[in-house]
C-alpha cells in the first residue's frame, strides 16, 4: 500500500466571505465513488465498430442478462444487445452496486462498473468519513474481488478509471431545524452557470445541476448538494431496523445488519448528523480532467493523495454559489418550541415508543408555507388537506394571521454566511481514527468468528 502522507502546518484560508484556520491537510469525505473496468482481451469479440463478450464468456459469469434476440435472412439467431442490471454484493458494513455493460456506441468496450460509499464499506456509516484516496477507492475495489473472485478473474485491473467521485464537507448549526431553515434559503441561490434545481419538493435536500421533476437534464461535468444528514441518518436507522426484522433466518445477513446497525446508533454519529448541513460535490471524468486530475484509478490516487487536492477540488465545485451567498440574508425563526408542540399533541404511541410522523408532517406544512408563502401553498393543496392541516397548527398556538405575515418578518435577520461556517478543523469526532482496510476489517471478522 503507498505511503499515506499527512502534513500538520497550520495556515489561514479566506473562504466565501468568512476566514478560517486549519491544518494543512484540510480532511473533507470521500463520500461515494464509481468506478469502471474493462474485460481482459482475451475475452472480448473484437469488432470494427463496437466489440462485445464473447458468448461462452457470457455463459461463465455467473449473473442473468436480458437481450434483444433477432433472425437474420437464413434463419439464424443473432443475440445483441445484452445487459445486465445493477446488482448488489453485500460487505461486512455495507453494499456495492455493480453493473457489467458490453460495448455500447458511447464505450466500445465490455466493462463492469462498481459504485459505492467508501465510507459505509469502512466503517458502517457516512456521517463522517475517511478522505485517503487509496483506502477509500481500493475499498470498491477489495470489496468486489473479495466477494466475486470468479468474476474479478475476467477483469483487466490495469484499465480501472474514475467515473465520478463524491466529496463533501459540513457545516454545523444549532439543530436540526435551524438547519432546515438555511437550506430553505439554499434553494433561491444560484451563481454562474449552476442552476439551483428545486423542482424535487424535498425539505431536507436541493441540488444544483441536477434534473429533477420536469428537468431531466443532468449535468456530466458536476453535480452539487446540499441535504441535512440528520433525517437521512434517521431514515437510514429505520431501513435496516426493517431489513434486521425481515432476516429472520440469514444468520450472515442478520450479523452483517447489526453490525451496520450498531455503526449508525453510536452517540457521537447521531451528534455529529443533528444540525449538520452538507454540501456534496459529485465531480464527473469530464470536470475532473479539466481540472488537471487524471481519471486513470492508479494516476488518480496518486495525484490525489498529495495535501490539500481534495479540498482544493471541492472549493473550486462550490466556488460560484458560495460567492452568491455573500450579501444574502435570512431570517431565522426559533421553531424548536413549536415543533415540540406540535410533537406534544400529535403522537402514536407503540410497542417501541411514541412516533410523530403526524407531527412531522405539519412542521413539514410549517416550513413549506414559512419558504414558498400562504396563497401559494394554499393555491397547491387540496382545500380539505389544507384546512385540516392549518386547524391542527392552531394548537401550537399559530393563527391564520400569523402564517399569512411568516415571510414578511424582519426580526432575527442575519447574514447567510454566519450561518454557513465549513469549519475544516471539525470534520470529525475528537479522537475519530481512519478505518482499516477492507482486508483488514474482514481477516479480523473471520477469526473472531472461527
Amino acid at each position: 500500500m503507498w505511503l499515506r502522507s499527512c502534513r500538520h502546518r497550520k495556515s489561514k484560508i479566506r473562504f466565501s466571505g468568512m476566514s478560517q484556520t486549519f491544518f494543512q491537510k484540510e480532511r473533507c469525505m470521500i463520500d461515494f465513488g464509481c468506478i469502471s473496468i474493462f474485460f481482459k482481451d482475451e475475452f472480448v469479440k473484437r469488432g470494427k465498430e463496437v466489440s462485445v463478450l464473447l458468448p461462452s464468456v457470457k455463459a461463465r459469469l455467473g449473473v442473468t442478462y436480458s437481450g434483444q434476440v433477432d433472425f437474420d435472412s437464413d434463419g439464424k439467431v443473432e443475440v445483441s444487445r445484452l445487459n445486465h442490471r445493477f446488482d448488489s454484493i453485500p460487505s461486512s458494513f455495507s453494499s456495492l452496486a455493480f453493473i457489467i455493460i458490453d460495448g455500447t456506441d458511447f464505450v466500445k468496450f465490455p466493462y463492469i462498473r462498481l459504485c459505492a460509499s467508501p465510507a459505509k464499506i469502512l466503517q458502517g456509516h457516512n456521517v463522517y468519513g475517511s478522505d485517503d484516496p487509496e483506502l477509500c477507492l481500493f475499498a470498491l475495489v477489495e470489496a468486489f474481488v473479495m466477494a466475486m473472485p470468479h468474476l474479478a478473474g475476467f477483469m483487466d485491473f490495469e484499465t480501472a478509471a474514475l467515473e465520478y467521485i463524491d466529496l463533501t464537507y459540513s457545516a454545523k448549526v444549532a439543530n436540526d431545524n435551524t438547519a432546515l431553515q438555511v437550506l430553505n434559503v439554499l434553494r433561491n441561490v444560484s451563481g454562474g452557470q449552476t442552476k439551483n434545481r428545486t423542482t424535487d419538493d424535498y425539505l431536507t435536500t436541493t441540488y444544483w445541476g441536477k434534473g429533477t421533476g420536469n428537468s431531466k437534464r443532468n449535468s456530466r461535468r458536476k453535480q452539487l448538494k446540499a441535504y441535512l444528514k440528520g433525517p437521512e441518518l434517521q431514515h437510514a436507522i429505520k431501513e435496516v431496523q426493517k431489513k434486521l426484522f425481515q432476516a429472520k433466518g440469514d444468520e450472515a445477513l442478520t450479523q452483517c445488519l447489526k453490525r451496520q446497525l450498531a455503526a449508525l446508533v453510536q452517540p457521537q454519529v447521531q451528534q455529529m448528523a443533528d444540525g449538520c448541513i452538507r454540501f456534496e460535490s459529485r465531480l464527473f471524468a469530464v470536470w475532473l480532467r479539466d481540472n488537471g486530475l487524471p481519471t486513470h484509478l492508479f494516476d488518480f490516487i496518486q495525484k490525489a493523495k498529495a495535501p490539500n487536492v481534495l479540498n482544493q477540488l471541492w472549493q473550486k465545485s462550490w466556488q460560484d454559489i458560495f460567492k452568491s451567498f455573500e450579501g444574502a440574508k435570512m431570517h431565522l425563526h426559533d421553531d424548536k418550541a413549536i415543533h415540540e408542540s406540535l410533537k406534544a399533541n400529535f403522537y402514536r404511541e407503540g410497542k417501541s415508543g411514541k412516533t410523530f410522523s403526524k407531527a412531522n408532517k405539519l412542521f413539514n406544512f410549517f416550513n413549506s408555507i414559512k419558504t414558498r408563502g400562504f396563497e401559494t401553498v394554499y393555491r397547491e393543496t387540496d382545500r380539505a388537506t389544507f384546512g385540516r392541516y392549518l386547524a391542527d397548527l392552531k394548537t401550537a398556538g399559530l393563527s391564520r394571521a400569523q402564517l399569512q405575515n411568516l415571510t414578511a418578518e424582519t426580526t432575527n435577520v442575519i447574514p447567510l454566511v454566519r450561518m454557513i461556517n465549513v469549519d475544516f478543523n471539525t470534520q470529525h469526532p475528537e479522537g475519530w481514527q481512519e478505518p482499516e482496510t477492507l482486508q483488514v476489517q474482514t481477516r479480523r471478522l473471520l477469526k473472531l468468528v472461527s
